[in-house]
């Protein structure tokens, strides 16, 4: 059930964000080169690795979901909304904003729970000839269950290529 939930789960997250990135509406693009949606993997807890996007909205807010697993097969949805400062870190080449964002967690074992998180990271956008992202994060989360609930702290990292 595991599989098949996964390949469910990474099949109707590519037909979203698909749709998503072919929408008319243009949005401001820091990521020179490319389009205003981003693609690619993360690896951090919860789950062990998982796929990511990014829509930027407007030059400094995007939404970014993703879908991560973890070593049994069991799927937890995110999405967060981010908040970007360009101006804390300037880089010769690139740009270099710090983030802030807020976002929910879903995991649909049994029992259920959900995540409060608040992301908070640096991340990397390349140069005018390479539509790519880098970033790292932290990410404070409140966890809540029917039967328990439980504060976390942990790390992510992922690259994303826009198209």
């Amino acid at each position: 059930m595991g599989r098949i939930f996964k390949t469910t789960a990474l099949m109707g997250l590519t037909l979203v964000l698909g749709a998503l990135s072919s929408s008319p509406v243009k949005a401001a693009d820091p990521v020179r080169g490319g389009g205003p949606f981003g693609l690619g993997v993360e690896v951090g807890y919860p789950g062990n690795w998982g796929v990511v996007g990014n829509l930027w909205i407007d030059y400094v807010n995007s939404l970014q979901p993703a879908v991560k697993f973890d070593g049994g097969g069991n799927a937890i949805l995110q999405l967060d909304y981010l908040w970007h400062n360009y101006h804390i870190l300037r880089p010769q080449s690139g740009a270099l904003p710090f983030y802030i964002g807020l976002g929910g967690d879903l995991t649909l074992v049994n029992p259920a729970s959900i995540g409060i998180r608040v992301p908070i990271g640096l991340s990397y956008i390349f140069g005018r000839h390479t539509p790519l992202d880098i970033y790292a994060q932290i990410v404070p989360t409140l966890w809540l269950s029917t039967n328990h609930s439980e504060f976390d702290c942990y790390g992510e990292v992922g690259a994303r290529i826009y198209p």
